[in-house]
């Protein structure tokens, strides 16, 4: 066997891969996960058959794998922004990322529904060039080298959106929220780190063509590496696609012992207490407090409990409950925890903040006023702000 004959083994265990994780219960992230793998399957099994020695014999295959590759840039994309906001919904406008292989599907079906003769023609004379980015082909809107580089566009545009995003999402986080999530923001860097090199060899490949392009190189296989790697460090990690855990904020610090019975004082803290055991409750809380981990929808002052049921898409009597049951606090006391908890955190690790007055520290972390500022924290924490932030104040 030669390692291109892996190939055809290979995509079968892309199939088995993303068929797991397309069917698999659990976040959005793990369907694109799926049919991210899905694709590669399929597109690693055209590969198989495009190869000179079986593009003859097997016609119909060719032009096939193009409108594929335009959708791993979108795929891996959306992958990655469900597995870091978890609780965001599928909305239809998504669908528009796959509008360009939509489009490149259609432009090919007059070629696709050819007799097989006229198709061997084609073949034939795209083999007489060298190349499959042929520009004289009779078929399609513009020219396969065109549509190389538009391929390489849409995956430049899409992993740089991507590392972009990642990037601000980190920075936005606290110190200790990173450091308890270390091993997804290794991993998701890695990915990017990967997905750039793979980029660095297509610009090597447009500016330095192979002389036989029609022939898979060592760069196909090192594509098919980044993925198998991502593939295997997913097989012994499987909680990361769950995504970052909530560590470091206001239920880690705030909660000493999770003792069901009695309250809890540490570091002038007012006790949170958890006091039921709902299953249904317990995960309606965990949704919020993921919801407003990754949204941090608390920043805005006039949020409501309406506004956040309508978000997540469940009554606002459901969460006054979960709120009730599981923490026997209201729903004001358990936003502005969060703010707290926000203002507390950067105020310890943002440089910037540690020369706010009070006034500013209220407003940035979601206070409407100063006044709502030294009612909630005298509440929660049982100090005035003078007094509970004094030490992270210059």
């Amino acid at each position: 066997m030669t390692p291109i004959d892996y190939l055809f083994y290979l995509c079968f265990v892309f199939f088995a891969f993303g068929g797991s994780f397309f069917f698999k219960k659990g976040i959005i992230a793990t369907k694109f996960l799926g049919l991210l793998f899905i694709v590669l399957g399929l597109q690693t099994f055209l590969n198989y058959y495009i190869r000179p020695e079986y593009l003859l014999e097997y016609p119909h295959f060719f032009r096939t794998v193009s409108p594929l590759m335009l959708t791993i840039g979108p795929l891996y994309y959306l992958f990655q922004q469900y597995l870091l906001y978890p609780e965001r919904k599928l909305k239809p406008i998504l669908f528009v990322h796959f509008l360009p292989f939509v489009l490149h599907v259609i432009e090919y079906i007059p070629f696709y529904i050819l007799p097989t003769e006229f198709k061997i023609l084609e073949i034939k004379e795209m083999i007489s060039e060298n190349t499959i980015y042929t520009v004289h082909s009779k078929y399609g809107w513009i020219t396969m080298r065109m549509h190389l580089y538009i391929r390489f566009t849409s995956f430049f545009i899409y992993i740089s959106w991507g590392f972009y995003d990642l990037l601000t999402y980190y920075q936005s986080a606290s110190k200790t929220f990173v450091k308890n999530n270390q091993l997804i923001v290794y991993w998701l860097f890695f990915n990017m780190c990967m997905k750039f090199i793979v980029m660095g060899l297509i610009i090597y490949n447009l500016i330095f063509p192979d002389k036989k392009q029609i022939t898979l190189s060592w760069k196909d296989f090192f594509y098919l590496v980044e993925y198998i790697l991502m593939m295997l460090f997913m097989l012994f990690n499987p909680k990361l696609l769950y995504g970052p855990t909530l560590k470091g904020l206001i239920w880690k610090q705030a909660l000493g012992r999770l003792d069901g019975s009695e309250e809890l004082t540490q570091n002038k803290d007012i006790s949170v207490k958890l006091i039921s055991g709902h299953e249904r409750e317990k995960a309606l809380l965990d949704t919020l407090n993921r919801y407003f981990e990754t949204e941090r929808i608390f920043l805005k002052p006039s949020l409501t409990l309406i506004e956040v049921a309508r978000k997540l898409k469940v009554k606002p009597r459901l969460i006054r409950l979960a709120l009730q049951y599981e923490m026997d606090i209201s729903f004001s006391d358990y936003v502005n925890n969060w703010r707290i908890q926000y203002a507390e955190e950067q105020c310890r690790e943002n440089p910037k903040w540690k020369n706010y007055k009070l006034e500013v520290v209220a407003l940035e972390s979601g206070f409407g006023t100063r006044q709502s500022f030294n009612s909630a924290v005298k509440k929660i924490k049982g100090v005035s702000p003078g007094q509970y932030f004094s030490e992270f104040l210059y």
